[in-house]
């Protein structure tokens, strides 16, 4: 990817880095430099960071291994500055597979907190576990409040003012800092990141799983759904309901000024209609093959004629792309559109058409819409040859697809 570095190869995968990752890690000097932590205080700042993101990708290779399993494979991992992207060519269909791929993720973080707790409790004894136990509660004690404040307000025990009020404002008092005006406890590197990288791996867990679909949360939302009402009627309660969820996100991150939560529901949002829009449209495609897209009349080439006949058809036909044979009828490849222009611009019309050919799909008569929507708008080919036992029996292409498409109420 051009916008990306790529970093290492693991288990098969690619991990890249997206540049603007470097931004994090200005922004951790950064931090370092406002609390007067010094050089020493702003590389443990960058180094908590780099543990984070570390964390964040052995969570996508939790997806990754597991949808591997089920025969998916993984194209690449992406860190980005608002986490990681596991590419994987498609999420299984059948439900428990899906759940089981969407899980994993979080269960990782769930194992690195555990790890993290344990190293932790063997560490640090007394006053120092006290504060590795109190730097923990501290980033959930605003969450705890807020549940508390919200089943206050459901039970008519708080007005909506009030709760708006809070909500607003949400200042606690820190255990951790509490603890160190108390006992003059000093305090290092470690015992400073080994809490908080606890902490953040239980929230990733806990955001994660909102089910607030396509993320994690909300695929297992999915996975359950589809055990009962089928993987379409599944999705779109799912992805209505991300949608929602989304909004909030927008919502509660302008009003907190957390401007990545509000990033991050535009995300959701958009993600999420465009999947739903992409597993209504393919279950129509599944009502129909190959056959009923077969366009039986097309120019056939010649692989040793000059490229001054295609460019000819092009300008006075209606057919973009062609199939082009040998002398014994043997199918060599398709010259499309763009191979035509290329001509043009280079004024090669003397050329033979077998110069500019490349190689060409073939599909079975009965091959599914499926994959056929796949070939043309997803991997780019201009045209296909349909064929059966007997030989190439049409093509279908582009225009034909769209043509389809727009008659069945599809875009």
């Amino acid at each position: 990817m051009n916008s990306s570095l790529r970093l290492f190869t693991w288990f098969g995968i690619p991990v890249h880095l997206h540049w603007t990752f470097g931004l994090i890690l200005l922004y951790a000097f950064w931090i370092g430099n406002e609390q007067g932590a010094g050089l020493i205080g702003a590389l443990w700042i960058v180094g908590l960071f780099i543990a984070l993101f570390g964390c964040v990708l052995l969570h996508e290779f939790g997806h990754s291994l597991t949808a591997r399993h089920y025969g998916v494979q993984t194209k690449d991992i992406i860190l980005t500055p608002i986490g990681g992207i596991a590419r994987l060519e498609r999420m299984p269909e059948k439900p428990m597979q899906e759940f089981l791929v969407a899980i994993m993720g979080p269960m990782v973080n769930v194992g690195i907190a555990a790890v993290l707790f344990v190293l932790g409790y063997i560490l640090y004894s007394g006053d120092h576990w006290a504060f590795f136990q109190a730097t923990i509660m501290d980033y959930f004690t605003p969450l705890l409040h807020f549940f508390q404040n919200l089943f206050a307000l459901i039970t008519n025990s708080m007005s909506w003012a009030d709760f708006w009020a809070f909500f607003q404002g949400n200042e606690d008092s820190s255990q951790a800092s509490e603890l160190i005006a108390e006992t003059g406890l000093e305090v290092g590197g470690l015992l400073l990141v080994l809490p908080v990288l606890l902490a953040v791996n239980i929230w990733l867990v806990l955001f994660n799983m909102i089910p607030a679909f396509p993320m994690d949360g909300g695929r297992v939302f999915r996975a359950l759904l589809a055990m009962r009402i089928g993987r379409v009627r599944a999705t779109r309660v799912a992805a209505l309901t991300g949608q929602g969820i989304a909004l909030l996100f927008v919502v509660f991150g302008l009003v907190k000024s957390a401007f990545t939560l509000s990033l991050i529901g535009l995300f959701v949002f958009t993600t999420a209609r465009a999947e739903n829009a992409m597993v209504q449209l393919d279950e129509i495609l599944r009502r129909f093959s190959a056959a009923d897209l077969l366009r039986k009349q097309f120019t056939r080439l010649s692989a040793n004629d000059w490229m001054q006949t295609p460019v000819n058809l092009l300008r006075h036909g209606l057919e973009r792309h062609f199939l082009v044979f040998d002398l014994d009828d043997k199918l060599v490849g398709a010259l499309e559109e763009a191979d035509m222009l290329r001509a043009v611009k280079q004024h090669d019309y003397s050329a033979e058409i077998a110069r500019y050919t490349h190689p060409v799909e073939v599909v079975h008569l009965r091959e599914s819409m499926q994959y056929i929507y796949q070939l043309l708008r997803q991997q780019g080919h201009s045209i296909i040859a349909v064929a059966d036992e007997n030989g190439i029996l049409g093509v279908i292409d582009e225009e034909g697809l769209r043509n389809f498409m727009r008659l069945q109420g599809m875009k």
